[in-house]
């Protein structure tokens, strides 16, 4: 049940969160204030185990939470391929979707933010809604359903800056780079000898370790489940830290592909070694290849950790990145103009 009704006469809006990492709620919580600058925002949600997690992080907002799509253990693994892969072909199907349009048609929603769903983007457009959708990094031309969920949105909003961006994106005209939402407020960090490493696998850490170790280089870890790490007694660890800036006090840092992880890295002039998590769409490998490309940063490709010299080149590499190319990203990511930008984008579509 819903936790508070709006009770203003302002147009509403239907914000759906995203419950996969922890980088869609931080988002959440710095973009629904702006829109709420112009309409009462109720929240959606996939899953009831999230609710409290979102409850916590925005309080005193309507939530309401989606049926699930799959009954029990029963979601298949996906190939990213077919259209509506995503959505079985089952009852719990036809629930979920008559529980969104019934939801639309009683609350009268007058746009809905879309945080990387295309299943729900093709819905709510069908349902007569304006729709601003987060891009999906990554490749996803080869998927019917997130191309077509790129059609029906009035606009995109990418949470990066456009270099992290493929140059072929065929959706670059009705896309609206944020830049950096996850900036790090810290713009001068501590610089240490040594090595950061910020990766939550442990088989990445271990041959991170393994190969530096010997080279009597301080190694600060931040990540990993402790119980599969190898080394603990010769580095300092922190599985979960509230800024990564304030532990990331080395010129270089090992770390994986996300983007508030990039995002806030660069913000602050870190030199990268971006060893990419298996996600959708390849979407890590394709922002730390891009970054490589343009000379922001150094990808490391999971299977080249087995040969110890990749890693030692590798933080060769990153030593030698172009301190303007580095320059010009640490402005872009640190640009306050993604509250502007995202403001308007809801004042011009949904409104």
């Amino acid at each position: 049940m819903p936790q508070q009704k709006p009770n203003s006469q302002k147009p509403k809006l239907l914000y759906y969160i995203h419950h996969h990492g922890n980088g869609h709620i931080a988002r959440a919580k710095k973009l629904v204030p702006l829109a709420e600058k112009y309409a009462d925002v109720s929240l959606l949600i996939g899953h009831h185990a999230f609710k409290a997690v979102v409850a916590e992080a925005l309080s005193n907002r309507e939530i309401f939470t989606l049926p699930a799509k799959c009954q029990g253990n029963t979601a298949k693994a996906r190939s990213f391929d077919a259209a509506f892969e995503g959505v079985p072909l089952s009852p719990s199907s036809c629930h979920r979707a008559y529980y969104f349009y019934q939801l639309v048609n009683e609350t009268l929603f007058t746009g809905f933010i879309s945080d990387v769903s295309a299943e729900l983007t093709i819905y709510a457009r069908g349902a007569g809604l304006p729709v601003l959708m987060q891009r999906h990094t990554g490749d996803i031309s080869g998927d019917p359903t997130q191309v077509f969920a790129y059609h029906c949105a009035q606009a995109l909003y990418a949470p990066y800056p456009s270099q992290f961006e493929a140059p072929d994106f065929a959706f670059l005209n009705k896309t609206t780079f944020l830049g950096c939402i996850a900036a790090s407020t810290n713009n001068s960090p501590v610089i240490k000898k040594g090595i950061t490493v910020i990766h939550n696998d442990a088989q990445v850490i271990n041959a991170i370790c393994e190969a530096l170790l010997p080279y009597e280089m301080p190694i600060s870890v931040i990540g990993g489940d402790k119980t599969q790490l190898r080394y603990l007694n010769q580095v300092t660890h922190n599985e979960q830290v509230d800024s990564i800036i304030a532990h990331a006090q080395t010129d270089i840092v090992f770390c994986s592909g996300g983007n508030n992880t990039l995002c806030e890295l660069l913000s602050v002039g870190k030199k990268l070694i971006v060893v990419p998590a298996s996600r959708p769409y390849e979407e890590q490998n394709a922002k730390a290849k891009r970054l490589s490309e343009i000379g922001a940063a150094v990808c490391l490709e999971k299977d080249e950790l087995h040969e110890k010299i990749n890693i030692l080149h590798a933080v060769d590499h990153a030593k030698s990145l172009n301190a303007d190319t580095l320059a010009t990203i640490k402005n872009e990511t640190v640009s306050a103009l993604w509250q502007r930008n995202f403001e308007a984008l809801v004042k011009e579509h949904l409104l």
